[in-house]
């Protein structure tokens, strides 16, 4: 059923841009990209928390084994999820948009 899922999600949004803006500029990235590097972190991170001990799984109980990588899947598909609840809340919207609607505060030259 993973594959399915998986499949269908490329195939829905894989044209599908996301922009966001750290600073004062404005940048996109594909979306499944986005998607693919926090669920890369937050596996990471995952696997930094049971080899300190935070948490251990069953299968670490003789001693630390990296977390399945099948483990990448359940974030990635988590952060699909996460990312369609917080779009219900706040639409998303192009960052001219967002200029004019003055969420975000226009650019200013040579600050």
């Amino acid at each position: 059923m993973r594959v399915v899922l998986f499949v269908a999600v490329v195939a829905i949004s894989g044209p599908t841009w996301v922009y966001y803006r750290p600073y004062r500029e404005s940048r996109r990235m594909p979306l499944l990209l986005g998607f693919g590097l926090v669920a890369l972190f937050i596996w990471c991170a995952e696997n930094i928390g049971t080899f300190a001990a935070v948490w251990v799984y069953p299968h670490q109980r003789h001693g630390w084994q990296p977390v399945h990588f099948g483990k990448y899947g359940s974030w990635f598909l988590l952060m699909i999820i996460s990312f369609i609840l917080v779009s219900l809340v706040h639409p998303p919207r192009l960052p001219q948009q967002a200029e004019a609607e003055g969420v975000l505060q226009p650019e200013t030259v040579g600050s």
